[in-house]
Order: C-alpha cells, then sequence, then structure tokens
C-alpha cells in the first residue's frame, strides 16, 4: 500500500502531506480496512465496501475477460457391500472430481447372499443416487473384480448375474458416460472405517 514514508524514501522531492496516500505502515490489506471502517459512521462504510467491491470486480472482469469457463464434472462414486451374519450392508458415497463428498447412502438387507450380489445390489443403489441427483457423467469404483470385469463385458456375459447386470444398466439411457473401475481396497478408507 503506498504509505508516505515509503514513497518518499523512494522519491526524494516528495511532498510528505500528501492527502492521497495513508498515513500509518500497514503490513496488511485488512488493517487498512479496518482502521478505515473506525472512522466512517455505517452508511459510509457501506459505500466503501461497495466501491472496494466493484474495483475488485472491475480488476476480475479484466483479468479474465473472454475466457469461458470450463465446465467440469466427473463425479465419482464409490460403492461398496459387507456381508456378515446372514446380512448385508451395503453403501454408496458419491463425490466430485475433487473429491467433495455430495451425498450418499447405505442400508440393510436381511437375506444370504453371496459378495458378488451384494456388491451388485450396491450398484443398484448407486445407479439410483445417480439418476436422483441428474448426474450425466459417474465413474463407479469397487473392490470387487469379478464385478467390475462383469459390468465391463456385460454385454456377452450369458450368466444370471450378467442378466441382471444388463437390467441395471438398461435404466442408465439419462447418464451420458458410465465407467465401472476396479480400485484396491486401500482406497476404500470411508468404507473400511465404518
Amino acid at each position: 500500500l503506498p504509505t508516505n514514508a515509503k514513497i518518499s524514501s523512494i522519491r526524494q522531492n516528495f511532498r510528505r502531506d500528501c492527502p492521497r496516500l495513508l498515513n500509518k505502515d500497514y503490513s496488511c490489506c485488512i488493517d487498512w480496512i479496518e482502521d478505515a471502517m473506525r472512522l466512517l459512521d455505517k452508511k459510509a462504510i457501506v459505500d466503501f465496501i461497495t466501491t472496494l467491491w466493484n474495483s475488485w470486480n472491475n480488476r476480475n472482469n479484466y483479468v479474465f475477460r473472454e475466457m469461458g469457463e470450463a465446465i467440469k464434472w466427473d463425479s465419482e462414486e464409490k460403492l461398496y457391500a459387507i456381508v456378515s451374519n446372514d446380512k448385508n450392508r451395503f453403501g454408496v458415497i458419491v463425490r466430485d472430481s475433487d473429491p467433495f463428498i455430495i451425498g450418499g447412502g447405505c442400508g440393510f438387507k436381511d437375506e444370504k447372499m453371496m459378495a458378488n450380489w451384494a456388491e451388485l445390489y450396491a450398484v443398484e443403489e448407486s445407479l439410483k443416487i445417480a439418476r436422483s441427483l441428474n448426474i450425466a457423467n459417474a465413474i463407479f469404483e469397487t473392490d470387487c473384480t469379478s464385478l467390475a470385469n462383469r459390468i465391463k463385458k456385460r454385454m456377452e456375459d450369458i450368466t444370471i448375474i450378467g442378466h441382471c447386470i444388463n437390467e441395471s444398466f438398461k435404466t442408465t439411457e439419462m447418464l451420458n458416460n458410465v465407467v465401472v473401475n476396479w480400485v484396491n481396497q486401500s482406497c476404500n478408507k470411508v468404507p473400511d472405517f465404518m
């Protein structure tokens, strides 16, 4: 910030009593704003903040002129299923590309089923959540290798679980791009913690 002492140390014949310069030495801009706000009444503070905001916006408009915003939305959904004692627990964690958690869900299924079927149930629930959130591009991550491979080759799979996978993915026409990735077990930190 331009203070009398700083400019007079740079320029030799400088008037020290210039009214456009600050009288104190401020290390941060917020100190200057706090000091200025102590001297003003409420109406003047509103005008002062409005002026600061307008100058900041004008600066941003000048810097970012004609730069279109890159719209990027890649949602990753982590899904998991845990089978124990004839009860299945499943969950879905929805996060965006920054790994900010947007939402999720979990539930129990009180019937005997193999791990592949429990994972498939978690996939079906995550597809429902993706549809309800109007997500166009989704990356589903699972640590079940056989399910990830079956989903990737679902058009060629003629087994019962393959048929169920095809039925589940028939409802994904509103999703533009659906990818299912296998991830290492150590990547599922949230489900492992639960």
